[in-house]
């Protein structure tokens, strides 16, 4: 994937838990906006190992590096978090 740009909506952003999610009662994303005091959850969805978002218009809406995570809940209500993942969001024209 080349550079993410704020306001991106074709981008596929995936992180790979490097486990199997077939059993997952929901996945989703947690992300810290580069200010780091600002929290997001997006609803992903799964493919093999990994927890896949693409955002929609609003989402990337802050330059910066973002801090992600992978969510798993599984079926018994277990909350499980992956790795941090880091994206640069760069502005536009850069």
């Amino acid at each position: 994937m080349g550079k993410t740009y704020v306001g991106d909506t074709s981008v596929r952003i995936e992180l790979d838990t490097r486990a199997d999610l077939s059993g997952a009662a929901s996945v989703s994303i947690k992300a810290l906006k580069p200010d780091g005091t600002t929290e997001v959850e997006w609803t992903a969805t799964v493919d093999g190992t990994l927890v896949v978002y693409v955002p929609t218009t609003g989402d990337l809406d802050t330059e910066g590096t973002w801090r992600l995570q992978a969510k798993v809940v599984d079926g018994s209500g277990g909350e499980a978090l992956g790795e941090t993942a880091k994206l640069k969001v760069y502005p536009a024209y850069h």
